[in-house]
């Protein structure tokens, strides 16, 4: 990226270059280009008398113009018929200083019209270079912030969107909840199963906690087989616990992976702000301990209560 904006800026150099350049050659042509024209109206005057000049000694020689021939003697006619050769002569010599003046303008011209094609090249290849870079950098923070497995937000960003979530959550007087979500005895599966099986069923398992909730919502790896759920704006905690049950009821179902057929258990814990906490490590605390404490019960899903303070 930086090697590209240094490109930029040497191209922003040459393009201002060429710019003064041309300001330059248009402030010489004013002065230039008008004695050019100058010259010019000359030699058209010079060229025409000696045009008639010529038509009149030749009207002369052919004696067309006996009565009003306008010569005493013949030498005088050749005299003014040397004159007007060497008029013309003279006009031909000023003509090709013209042209070759005018040639040098075009020349001029041609070459900082080469010089900025050139540039608008360089330009597009900068913008093609920039936008490569762009994409790098959009992957990379994707990379950054995402579970390489699920594709699902990681630590970093789930607590990135957590804090924001709080933070309408007390601007707004919303309800927030966090769901703690632990797959029962996933070692055994990769034990049993291999890793390959292990993964796949972690992506599936996220597919269906993503599947779970609204958009507006989130669903976050945790690490291992542990994952978060962030649910914002919620109006009844009876609603929350309704959709961990469901959650845990999708996570049960048999997974076929090409005729290996797994299934699972999850356990949940759930805190809601502000009832439970108003920061992100106190509700991250009280949902840690209400999932543990639903590990030692039947009870699959578990919302945090003063009870669960003595574990």
């Amino acid at each position: 990226m930086k090697g590209a904006i240094s490109v930029e800026k040497n191209i922003y150099t040459k393009i201002m270059t060429n710019t003064d350049d041309l300001a330059i050659l248009e402030g010489n042509e004013e002065s230039s280009l008008g004695f050019i024209l100058e010259q010019s109206k000359d030699i058209k005057e010079k060229v025409k008398e000696a045009a008639e000049q010529m038509n009149s000694v030749n009207a002369v020689l052919k004696q067309e113009e006996k009565s009003s021939y306008p010569y005493s003697t013949m030498e005088e006619a050749i005299a003014q018929n040397q004159e007007a050769e060497q008029k013309v002569t003279k006009a031909v010599e000023d003509l090709h200083e013209v042209n070759a003046e005018l040639a040098k303008h075009v020349a001029e011209r041609i070459d900082i019209e080469l010089e900025l094609k050139q540039t608008k090249s360089d330009l597009f290849d900068i913008r093609a270079d920039l936008s490569k870079s762009q994409l790098k950098e959009k992957d990379a923070l994707y990379i950054a912030l995402h579970d390489s497995l699920t594709g699902l937000p990681n630590r970093l960003l789930l607590e990135q969107r957590l804090n924001h979530g709080l933070t309408q959550a007390r601007r707004y007087g919303w309800k927030l909840a966090i769901l703690f979500i632990d797959l029962d005895k996933f070692k055994n599966i990769n034990d049993s199963y291999g890793h390959d099986i292990g993964d796949r069923l972690l992506i599936t398992v996220g597919d269906r906690l993503q599947a779970s909730v609204r958009s507006e919502d989130m669903v976050s790896r945790w690490g291992g087989d542990e994952f978060i759920c962030v649910l914002l704006n919620v109006n009844h905690e009876a609603d929350v616990i309704s959709l961990a049950n469901k959650m845990v009821d999708q996570i049960s179902q048999e997974c076929n992976f090409d005729g290996t057929v797994v299934s699972i258990t999850a356990t949940i814990g759930i805190a809601l702000c502000p009832r439970d906490g108003e920061t992100a490590e106190i509700l991250f605390k009280q949902v840690d301990r209400a999932m543990y404490k639903s590990k030692g019960t039947h009870q699959r899903v578990m919302l945090f209560n003063e009870d669960t303070l003595d574990i």
